[in-house]
């Protein structure tokens, strides 16, 4: 029976990170669609950024009753209606015909996808031991990052062959058989541990939010994963696509392949960083130090426009191999919360990084439009190279202030207890 519990849990892991994989991809799929939205829609950049900023806007306020609900009842039960949801809004993004249409459809796949990464790590951090939970965060998060991969280069040539409305409808199909593939297979697994389904602890709601608040710890440490985050919303989700291709003089699918190594840097850099956590024993260490090369990273890409395309591939990689640390904010969630709010500490860390990402897609394209001389190209604003330097500007600044709030951070030493040994008996 162990043995089978044992299969069970990483099949149960492989879903969750799968559906992570899914939902990131979805994510960011505006970032290769930027010209063909703006010339559907006939808006400019601060309202582009609104529309793709609205599937944060879904996906922030659900964090919390998210987490609630996996303390309750577990992931298994979402995932099937969560993938079922983000079908449905790709398929009304694919035929919007009006800005509201797509707002809406950028919604669904934020509320759909809302319980992706607090699924993805409630399975790493409650059904597998303490010593293993940084690298399988970062495992599963490596899997997720595929997905990011495949939303820049990857679908900017299937976009370029099918166009961007196909391409919609086609992942929305996606979304509806990945729904059908968790309900019936995992469905039938009737041996699943009743932990998966149910969590007997699980604080109500006020309780556990009121513990959260009092904790300065969890605060800090969520504001630090903001921070950190910012630059990875903002480059890789809407804006280092158009940026690159204006900056470095390339075509869209080059600008795109280009982004697409900030996700590939955080495939192999979220196992690394969570091996290395492991290993040392030291979390607040690596966080502290991955932010300020991120940082350097970033500069390099923002400001020194003369380097030849590839050198511009290999530090995009390292702006996400660096700021794969950031996961370790969410370990860290988990670690310095009670066991009964893990789910809920993840959520909230999780609804705080949201909220940031859901501003600064808009503020970048409020900086554009502020910057803007007027030119247009097929009725497209034409952005210059100083035009995203200064929008960018906001970037550093944030990770600067990530760097110096981590210094306050406290952590506890990661060890294997024996209550930790098997969650899933």
């Amino acid at each position: 029976m162990k043995k089978h519990t044992g299969a069970l849990r990483w099949f149960i892991w492989s879903l969750a990170a799968f559906f992570y994989f899914y939902e990131y991809l979805l994510r960011v799929s505006t970032s290769v669609m930027v010209p063909e939205l703006m010339q559907a829609f006939h808006v400019d950049a601060a309202a582009l950024g609104l529309v793709s900023a609205f599937y944060f806007y879904a996906y922030a306020p659900m964090q919390i009753p998210v987490g609630i609900l996996i303390d309750r009842f577990g992931a298994k039960k979402l995932l099937s209606l969560a993938s079922l949801v983000c079908g449905a809004g790709i398929i009304v993004f694919g035929v919007s015909h009006a800005v509201w249409e797509a707002c809406a459809g950028r919604f669904f796949m934020g509320l759909g996808s809302s319980i992706a990464f607090v699924a993805m790590v409630f399975v790493c951090t409650h059904w597998f031991e303490k010593s293993k939970r940084a690298l399988l965060v970062g495992l599963a998060n490596s899997i997720g990052m595929l997905g990011a991969i495949c939303g820049q280069g990857p679908l900017s040539l299937t976009i370029k062959a099918l166009d961007w409305r196909v391409t919609s409808l086609a992942l929305g199909v996606i979304g509806f058989v990945l729904a059908v593939v968790i309900y019936l297979i995992i469905g039938r697994r009737k041996q699943a541990p009743a932990t998966l389904e149910r969590r007997t602890t699980a604080e109500s709601l006020g309780k556990a939010l009121k513990e959260l608040c009092k904790s300065g710890h969890t605060w800090l440490n969520a504001i630090i994963a903001l921070f950190f985050y910012m630059t990875t919303t903002a480059v890789g989700g809407l804006w280092g696509v158009p940026f690159i291709q204006k900056t470095y003089h390339v075509s869209k699918h080059t600008a795109g392949f280009a982004t697409s190594m900030l996700f590939f840097g955080w495939l192999i850099g979220g196992p690394v960083m969570g091996y290395l956590s492991d290993k040392l024993r030291n979390r607040k260490l690596i966080i502290l130090v991955t932010i300020f090369l991120t940082l350097a990273s970033l500069l390099c890409v923002v400001y020194l426009t003369s380097m030849p395309i590839f050198l511009v591939y290999i530090f995009m990689f390292l702006v996400g191999f660096f700021s794969s640390g950031q996961l370790l904010n969410f370990t860290l969630a988990a670690e310095i919360n009670s066991q009964s709010i893990k789910g809920t500490s993840i959520a909230f860390t999780n609804f705080i990084v949201a909220v940031g990402s859901s501003i600064v897609q808009p503020i970048i394209g409020v900086f554009l439009d502020y910057g803007w001389n007027g030119k247009t190209l097929n009725g497209v604003n034409v952005y210059s190279v100083k035009d995203f330097q200064n929008a960018f500007l906001i970037l550093p600044i944030m990770l600067a202030l990530a760097g110096l709030l981590t210094f306050f951070l406290k952590e506890q030493t990661p060890t294997l207890g024996a209550s930790e040994t098997s969650t899933g008996d």
